[in-house]
C-alpha cells in the first residue's frame, strides 16, 4: 500500500510539472501594458449644456488576428494618390482632424473594432504617413490634431515624422499641411502639474517654431483633452500657463463645454462633436448655442476666444474590450456626417475639427475602410470646398 501510494505520488508530481511546463510555453513572453481608460459617455441624449468624454486611449491587442471583412462588406481600396489642389491654410478657415499614431499590424481585428481600414498599416511607417497626408490633403483637411502622450512616447516620435513628411508634401504638391498636438491630460507622463509643465516646455522648444506646426494669427496652437477631468482645476491650469506661456504667445484650446475654461484657455472645442445633437435632431441648435456663448463671453470680456465646431461621421465603441456603457451614433449612410457639417458651418466657427481621421476603436473615422471605402473622404472634400469658399 505504501509502495502504491509512493508510486502514485511520484507520477502525480511529474504530471504536475509537465502541466506547468506546458502552460509556461503557451504563455506569451511579452507583457501588454493596458493604457488608462476613461469613463464613457452614457448612451442617452444630452442637453446642450453637457457632453460626455468620448476620447479614449488605445487598447493594445495582445495577439494579432487576421483582418477579415465585416459581414456583407466589400473591400474598397483607396486611390493610389488623390488629386491635391495647391493651397495654403493662410486663408483663415482651418479644418483639423483628430489623428492617432498608435497602430501597428497587430492592432487590426474586428473583434475590437466596428470596421477595419481598407489598407492595414503601421502608424510609424513613412509610407503610411505619406498616404494619410495625401488622403487628408485631397479631402481639403489642412492639418491633424495628433494625440500626444509625452516626450519620447511613440506618439511623440511619430509626430516628428508627420511634420517631416508634411514638408515633403508641400515640396511635391504645394499643399501646406500644418498639424497640432492633442495634449492627453490623463497620460502617465502628463497627469500632474509638474509633468505638464515639463512636457509643454518640451513642446514649445521642439515644435512651436516648426513651419508645419499649426499656427493661428502667428501663434502656435495646442489642444488639451479634458482639462478639468480627474480633479484638475482652473487654478492649476492658471499656474501651469504662468510657468509655460505667461505672455500668451501660444493659443490653447480646451476640450469641454464649460465657458469658465475661457478664463485660462483661448477657446473651446468638442471632441464629442456635440453628438447629442445628432441623437436629438438638434445639431444646428447645439452648435449655434456654443457660438452664442463664446460671442457673449467675448463681448463681456473684450476678448477674441475661439469656437471650434466639431463634426463626426458616427460613433461605435461597442467592441472595445472591457468598456461599459457603450453606444452607437449611427452613420446613416453619410446622413449623420452631412447633418454635422451643415450645423458646424452654420454656426460660423473659427475652426472646424473632425472626430476623427482614424480613431478606429471608437468607430469615428473617415479614413478609407472595408465597409465604406472612400465615402467619408469624398464627403469631407465636398464640405471643405464649401467651407473654404
Amino acid at each position: 500500500m505504501r509502495v502504491e501510494r509512493r508510486y502514485f505520488h511520484i507520477v502525480g508530481t511529474w504530471l504536475c510539472l509537465l502541466f506547468c511546463l506546458t502552460a509556461c510555453q503557451l504563455t506569451p513572453a511579452t507583457t501588454v501594458t493596458r493604457q488608462p481608460t476613461r469613463v464613457p459617455a452614457p448612451p442617452t441624449p444630452r442637453s446642450t449644456d453637457s457632453s460626455g468624454p468620448l476620447h479614449f486611449p488605445p487598447l493594445p491587442t495582445p495577439t494579432g488576428s487576421a483582418a477579415t471583412p465585416l459581414p456583407g462588406a466589400t473591400s474598397t481600396q483607396p486611390a493610389s494618390k488623390p488629386a491635391i489642389p495647391p493651397m495654403t491654410n493662410d486663408h483663415g478657415r482651418p479644418v483639423l482632424a483628430f489623428y492617432y499614431t498608435w497602430y501597428n499590424q497587430q492592432s487590426w481585428t474586428r473583434t475590437q473594432m466596428s470596421d477595419l481600414p481598407a489598407s492595414e498599416y503601421n502608424s510609424g511607417d513613412d509610407t503610411t504617413i505619406d498616404r494619410q497626408l495625401d488622403e487628408a490633403a485631397g479631402a481639403g483637411i489642412t492639418g491633424f490634431i495628433s494625440s500626444w502622450w509625452g516626450a519620447g512616447d511613440k506618439t511623440d516620435v511619430n509626430f516628428g515624422k508627420l511634420l517631416a513628411r508634411a514638408a515633403n508634401l508641400e515640396a511635391q504638391d504645394h499643399y501646406h499641411f500644418a498639424s497640432s498636438l492633442y495634449i492627453e491630460s490623463d497620460a502617465p507622463n502628463l497627469n500632474s502639474p509638474e509633468k505638464m509643465v515639463s512636457a509643454l516646455n518640451y513642446v514649445n522648444s521642439h515644435y512651436s517654431a516648426n513651419p508645419y506646426f499649426f499656427h493661428w494669427q502667428g501663434k502656435p496652437v495646442l489642444f488639451f483633452w479634458d482639462p478639468l477631468g480627474n480633479g484638475r482645476t482652473l487654478a492649476q491650469w492658471t499656474t501651469i500657463r504662468q510657468q509655460v506661456d505667461p505672455h500668451h504667445q501660444m493659443i490653447w484650446s480646451a476640450e469641454g463645454v464649460n465657458t469658465d475654461l475661457l478664463s485660462v484657455f483661448d477657446g473651446i472645442h468638442l471632441f464629442s462633436a456635440g453628438y447629442w445633437g445628432l441623437q436629438n435632431n438638434s445639431m444646428p441648435q447645439v452648435d449655434q448655442g456654443f457660438r452664442d456663448k463664446i460671442n457673449a463671453y467675448n463681448k463681456a470680456h473684450n476678448t477674441q476666444k475661439i469656437w471650434a465646431a466639431g463634426v463626426m461621421p458616427g460613433y461605435d465603441d461597442t467592441r472595445v474590450p472591457g468598456r461599459k456603457n457603450t453606444f452607437v451614433v449611427p452613420r446613416n449612410n453619410g446622413a449623420a456626417y452631412t447633418t454635422s457639417w451643415n450645423a458646424a458651418i452654420g454656426s460660423a466657427p473659427d475652426w472646424i475639427t473632425i472626430t476623427s481621421f482614424n480613431e478606429w476603436y471608437e468607430g469615428a473615422m473617415i479614413e478609407p475602410s472595408v465597409t465604406y471605402g472612400n465615402q467619408y473622404l469624398d464627403l469631407t472634400r465636398q464640405f471643405t470646398q464649401r467651407w473654404h469658399g
